[in-house]
């Protein structure tokens, strides 16, 4: 049980075939150090913060996958980055440290324990010289700068043995003028940007599954219902059955049937298995597969949050709002296209098109919270009549079971 004020969030880092390379780890800590002792000293409650954040996110990583975490001067110096396992952990050298003999000493010393070295928002700093020779990773700052400039920049720093990771992309356009520039490594989210193209129209398939998904979130949509549709699809069968035999669950004895399948799981978590899996359906690239866990986490973060709160909003109907917050990018046809003649209330395909209603604080919540807009998304925690620590449990289950899907 987390009993400090602090928020997290993970924000992810692509690669050049747009997989998922990694994540940057953003904290709200305590605005201040009251909840700690006295005597503790503020790196090393600092650090503690950090050891609980990474803690979160560590079982939902891949093998391969890292998480970059931002360490101020002072934490470096004192060695903080050594809590963490080298394996996983990048350090982020924040744009605020000065290159003194004693951080360059700490940060040599943790290359060769093994960790990556990332330097934080340059821009042509000459004075960041030293840091970019021993670096692993330099992010370059796109958002709000002349694209020329970053072409400068990406020049200047190809005479050295380091990656390019071009940070605050916003847009599919930014990211792909990146891409020809040849940075090796991306984040933003231009992912979550939708990107309309002119007269395509969803297939049959797609229309059936996205009607599907609304009848799915409805709460009087019988059980009988769903296994219908599951004995009517053997590709669904089958990934059912995988899903119920793994490792995930632990059961006993294997799963023999669909029926029993069906008992086993619960009409609620069935709807919900059912939805990520029609959703994940509709599209089959590496970008789509994470903007689908994305809606995942996004509606069982809300489904969750809503079982707290005093709303008018039932947690079913939450689920569904995180879940389909996306879907106009993943098949960039418009949401009026998406939405016609699919049963949904009037209220949430609102929210859903950017209009006022009484889910759209749900989903401002959402977006802040991802982008680590602390400032604002306490205000939309406060306005649910939620608290941090509902926050940040809600968080933290959501990922645990988005990742159950995708593993």
């Amino acid at each position: 049980m987390h009993t400090r004020s602090t928020l997290v969030a993970r924000q992810p880092i692509f690669d050049r075939d747009s997989h998922i390379w990694g994540f940057e780890l953003l904290f709200r800590q305590p605005p201040d150090m009251l909840h700690f002792p006295e005597h503790v000293d503020s790196s090393i409650a600092t650090s503690s913060v950090i050891s609980d954040g990474f803690s979160i996110v560590q079982p939902v990583l891949l093998p391969e996958q890292k998480v970059l975490i931002n360490f101020s001067a002072e934490l470096l110096t004192e060695r903080i980055p050594s809590i963490l396992p080298a394996a996983q952990c990048g350090v982020e050298i924040l744009e605020t440290v000065t290159p003194t003999r004693e951080v360059l000493q700490s940060l040599i010393q943790l290359k060769r324990e093994g960790y990556l070295l990332a330097v934080d928002d340059y821009t042509g700093q000459s004075e960041l010289q030293l840091f970019i020779k021993v670096a692993d990773i330099v992010k370059v700052e796109v958002l709000g700068r002349d694209l020329a400039d970053v072409y400068d920049n990406v020049k200047r720093l190809q005479e050295f043995p380091c990656k390019l990771l071009a940070e605050k992309i916003e847009d599919r356009d930014t990211f792909l003028k990146c891409h020809e520039m040849g940075f090796d490594l991306f984040q933003g989210f231009f992912f979550a940007r939708p990107e309309i193209m002119r007269g395509k129209k969803l297939s049959s398939s797609q229309a059936i599954k996205m009607r599907l998904l609304a009848k799915l979130g409805d709460d009087n949509f019988e059980i009988s219902e769903v296994g219908e549709i599951l004995r009517s699809d053997v590709s669904l069968v089958y990934k059912f059955m995988r899903y119920l035999n793994s490792v995930h669950f632990g059961l006993p004895t294997k799963v023999k049937s669909v029926e029993h399948g069906v008992t086993l799981l619960g009409t609620q978590k069935l709807k919900q298995w059912l939805c990520v899996t029609v959703l994940s359906d509709l599209e089959a690239t590496p970008m789509s597969r994470h903007i689908v866990s994305q809606s995942a986490q996004r509606g069982k973060f809300l489904e969750l949050l809503g079982k707290d709160a005093r709303r008018e909003q039932e947690p079913a109907s939450l689920f569904l709002l995180g879940l389909l917050s996306l879907i106009e990018t993943l098949l960039s046809v418009s949401l009026d296209s998406l939405l016609q003649d699919m049963p949904i209330e009037e209220a949430m395909v609102a929210a859903l098109k950017g209009e006022e209603s009484g889910y759209s604080p749900w989903l401002r919540l959402v977006s802040h919270y991802e982008r680590a807009e602390w400032d604002k998304a306490m205000m939309d925690i406060e306005l649910l009549g939620l608290n941090e620590q509902q926050v940040l449990k809600a968080y933290e289950q959501s990922l645990l079971w988005a990742a159950s899907f995708f593993r």
